[in-house]
């Protein structure tokens, strides 16, 4: 772990609890109230570059499961597989991939989701005889 904590966000002792952005250990590294996805990309990233210059290990690198906000996330894609979607903001915009570089209206990717495509990968995701793991 970094003994620094120069991936903590300069606010963190002022976030309210709920908005806390967490590392797999539960470290908290920064916050996002839910409002402007601009913020939370601009947190990950922070996250990620910091994560990667220190050399922090791959297993507590952030993930979309240590984001607040979940909830604002529409129910039938908090399963979606085919690209990571790290929140939605309440203009319904989601930051999406990997890197935390792309943001999308939850419209497009709701239409998305229900393709042939992104149903069969979700089809072989919970398919124990897919070869998936």
């Amino acid at each position: 772990m970094n003994k620094n904590n120069d991936i903590l966000c300069k606010d963190c002792k002022d976030c309210n609890e709920n908005d806390e952005i967490k590392l797999p250990d539960g470290t908290v590294v920064g916050h996002w109230d839910g409002v402007k996805i601009e913020t939370l990309q601009s947190e990950i990233q922070r996250i990620q570059a910091n994560q990667k210059a220190n050399g922090e290990p791959r297993s507590n690198y952030i993930t979309k499961f240590g984001v607040p906000c979940k909830d604002q996330v529409p129910q039938h894609l908090r399963e979606f597989i085919a690209y990571i979607i790290w929140g939605v903001d309440l203009e319904g915009r989601a930051l999406v991939a990997s890197r935390a570089n792309r943001v999308e209206h939850i419209d497009y990717i709701s239409e998305w989701a229900g393709n042939s495509i992104a149903m069969d990968a979700k089809n072989r995701s919970v398919d124990p005889n897919s070869g998936c793991k």
